[in-house]
């Protein structure tokens, strides 16, 4: 008896997994797909499958930095400078 551990891959999310994850609305998840902004998976050419950590990254795209974070990468490039 083979271990399913062995050729284990992690299991495509379905729309309704997608929603739950992301807390978008289906009708969203179908323009996100639309318009090829989200990362899918139609391998049968029917139904939309997700990957988790895809749509994780996408949810954590386009950060924006807070103040502090700016100044403070702005004082490294300085200090950069300065120590020239």
């Amino acid at each position: 008896m083979a271990e399913k551990d062995t050729l284990a891959f992690p299991k495509p999310l379905t729309l309704k997994d997608a929603m739950e994850l992301t807390g978008f609305s289906r009708s969203y998840i179908y323009k996100l797909v639309h318009w090829k902004k989200i990362p899918y998976h139609k391998p049968t050419g029917g139904r939309l499958f997700f990957k988790q950590n895809e749509l994780e990254e996408f949810c954590y795209r386009g950060k924006h930095l807070a103040d502090y974070e700016i100044e403070d990468a702005a004082n490294a490039i300085l200090n950069q400078r300065n120590s020239i």
